[in-house]
C-alpha cells in the first residue's frame, strides 16, 4: 500500500486527512501513534512531535510529511480528483482561512477546553471534569458557533457547491464535541447544525467514526449524552 497514516484515532486531525483520503478513494493504511508516548526518533519526521504523519513509499524508506494542512494539500496534487480545495482564487483563500480557523483556536478550545476533561483524562485512568467542560461550551464556544453560523448561512457547504477541506476542517471538530456528548442548539444555529449533521453522515465521516466508537468502548469509556 503507497500511503502509510502515522497517529492517533481520536486526533482530530488524523480525521482531517483520513476523511480526505476517503472522499479521493485513495486506500492507506492507519498506524496507532499517540504523540507523547512515541520514542525519541518520532522526533526525525515530526519535529514538532505532532501527529499525522503521512508516508508515501513511493518517496522512498525516509520520506515523511507532518502536519495536516501540508498533508491535505500534498494529497490534492498527487490525487486531483475529486478536487476538496477551489480553483478559483478567491475560493481557495477561503478555504484556506477556514482551514486555519478550524485548526488553530477552535481546535484548541474545543480539544483542552472540552475533549481532555471529558474524554482523553478519563482514558488515562484521571477523573472527568464535565462541569469545566460544561463552562467551556456555554461560555466560550458560543462566539466560535456564532461566526460559523453566519459564515455558513443557508449554504449546503462553506465555500462554493461541493465538499472542501473547509468544511472537512470545521467538521471534524464537532465529531469529538460528539464523542463527549455536546450537541448543537438547533434552534439557536440552525444552519451550523444542519451542516454538522450533514457532513458528519457522509460515508467518509462515518467509517472514522464507527472505528473511534470502537476505540472507546474498547477503552471503557462510555460516549456522552450530554444535550
Amino acid at each position: 500500500m503507497r500511503f502509510r497514516l502515522l497517529g492517533s484515532v481520536l486526533s482530530p486531525f488524523v480525521r482531517k486527512v483520513r476523511v480526505t483520503l476517503l472522499e479521493k478513494g485513495v486506500d492507506y493504511e492507519l498506524e496507532q501513534v499517540v504523540p507523547f508516548l512515541a520514542p525519541d526518533s518520532f522526533t526525525e519526521i515530526s519535529p514538532l512531535r505532532r501527529v499525522p504523519v503521512l508516508l508515501d513509499n513511493t518517496r522512498g524508506p525516509h520520506w515523511a510529511l507532518p502536519d495536516s494542512s501540508a498533508i491535505c494539500q500534498y494529497l490534492e496534487r498527487e490525487n486531483s480528483a475529486p478536487a476538496l480545495y477551489p480553483s478559483d482564487s478567491v475560493g481557495f483563500a477561503r478555504a484556506l482561512w477556514m482551514e486555519e480557523y478550524g485548526d488553530t483556536e477552535f481546535s484548541n478550545t474545543i480539544g483542552q477546553g472540552i475533549f481532555r476533561p471529558a474524554v482523553v483524562d478519563p482514558l488515562l485512568g484521571q477523573e472527568a471534569d464535565r462541569k469545566a467542560a460544561e463552562r467551556v461550551f456555554k461560555e466560550v464556544l458560543p462566539r466560535y458557533f456564532q461566526y460559523l453560523e453566519k459564515q455558513i448561512g443557508s449554504s449546503e457547504y462553506f465555500v462554493g457547491a461541493s465538499l472542501t477541506l473547509a468544511d472537512i476542517s470545521i467538521a471534524v471538530h464537532f465529531q469529538n464535541l460528539k464523542h463527549a456528548g455536546f450537541h448543537l442548539d438547533e434552534l439557536e444555529y440552525p444552519g451550523l447544525a444542519a451542516f454538522v449533521e450533514r457532513t458528519l453522515a457522509r460515508p467518509s465521516f462515518l467509517a472514522c467514526r464507527q472505528e473511534e466508537r470502537s476505540f472507546l468502548r474498547e477503552h471503557n469509556f462510555q460516549i456522552g449524552t450530554q444535550k
